[in-house]
C-alpha cells in the first residue's frame, strides 16, 4: 500500500513539471492567436508601467518563402504631444544577444525613427513627442543573435514608461521669478523640451531646448513675465533619470516657494 502511494506521489510530481515546463513554454500568448503581433497590425497597445515576457522563436514559413522566419515583436506605442516614454529590454535567456538585436521606435511603414541603447547590462529606448496630436508609433524589437535557430526559450522581459514629468507650479508674475534646477541623474547624455503651461493648460511661450551631460546640473529661468501655470518636462533621460525643482523667489520678502518635479506613478 505505501509503494502504491509513492508510485502515486511520484506520478503526480512528475505530471506536475510536465506541466510546469509546458507552461513555461507557452511563453508569448501574443504569437498564437490568427492575428500576431510580428508588424503594424498587432494590437498589444502599452500603457504606462507595463511589463510582458515575449519570446522571439522562429515562426513557420509560407509557401512562398519555404523554411522558417524569424520572429519579431511589434508594440504599438500611442505618441501624446510634449510626452516622453522609454521602451527597456533586460532578462533576456538563451541565445537571444539580444544587445546586438534591432529594438526601434518604427513608423506604421516600419521606417526607423530611433534606436535602443545599451546601458547598464539592458537596452533602452527613449523618445519624445510632437507639439501637438497623437502620433502612431510602434517598437519592433527583431534580428536576435540566434536568428532561426531561437526557440521557446529565447524571452526577454520588456517594460514600458511614460517618462514625462511636471511641475505643478511656475510663477513670473508680480514681483516673483521663477529658476527652474534640473539635473541629469544618469551616466549618459539626455536632451529635454520644458514646456510652459498656463492655468489653462494652454503653452506659453517657445519650447524651451536643452541638453545635458552625464549628471549635469543646469539652473534654467522661465523668462516669461507676467505669466504662471506649470511647467512640463519631455525628456530622453529615462524613468526617474531627471531629478529637479521650481524654485519661485520674492524678491521684496526673500522668500522661495520650492516645486518639485513629479513623475506619474508606476
Amino acid at each position: 500500500m505505501r509503494q502504491r502511494h509513492m508510485r502515486q506521489r511520484t506520478a503526480g510530481l512528475v505530471l506536475g513539471a510536465a506541466i510546469g515546463l509546458a507552461a513555461s513554454a507557452a511563453a508569448d500568448q501574443w504569437d498564437r492567436g490568427a492575428d500576431p503581433d510580428n508588424g503594424n497590425g498587432t494590437d498589444n497597445v502599452l500603457f504606462h508601467g507595463a511589463e510582458q515576457v515575449h519570446d522571439l522563436a522562429v515562426q513557420p514559413g509560407s509557401l512562398e518563402t519555404q523554411g522558417s522566419l524569424e520572429d519579431e515583436d511589434w508594440y504599438l506605442v500611442p505618441t501624446h504631444a510634449r510626452s516622453s516614454y522609454q521602451f527597456v529590454v533586460e532578462g533576456s535567456t538563451g541565445e537571444l544577444d539580444l544587445a546586438t538585436a534591432d529594438v526601434s521606435l518604427v513608423s506604421p511603414t516600419g521606417a526607423s525613427l530611433a534606436s535602443a541603447v545599451a546601458a547598464d547590462g539592458v537596452l533602452s529606448l527613449n523618445w519624445l513627442g510632437g507639439t501637438g496630436g497623437i502620433d502612431t508609433r510602434f517598437v519592433r524589437v527583431s534580428g536576435p543573435g540566434c536568428a532561426t535557430a531561437c526557440d521557446e526559450s529565447d524571452r526577454y522581459t520588456a517594460r514600458f514608461y511614460e517618462t514625462t514629468v511636471t511641475i505643478p507650479r511656475f510663477n513670473d508674475s508680480g514681483t516673483q521669478a521663477t529658476v527652474l534646477l534640473l539635473q541629469n541623474a544618469t551616466s549618459r547624455n539626455c536632451i529635454l523640451n520644458i514646456y510652459f503651461l498656463n492655468g489653462s493648460g494652454q503653452q506659453v511661450g517657445p519650447t524651451h531646448l536643452l541638453g545635458l551631460g552625464p549628471h549635469e546640473l543646469r539652473v534654467t529661468t522661465s523668462d516669461l513675465p507676467n505669466q504662471s501655470g506649470s511647467v512640463r518636462i519631455a525628456h530622453g533621460c529615462g524613468y526617474g533619470g531627471l531629478s529637479g525643482k521650481a524654485v519661485s523667489i520674492e524678491p521684496a520678502t526673500g522668500f522661495t516657494f520650492d516645486t518639485p518635479l513629479l513623475y506619474r506613478p508606476r
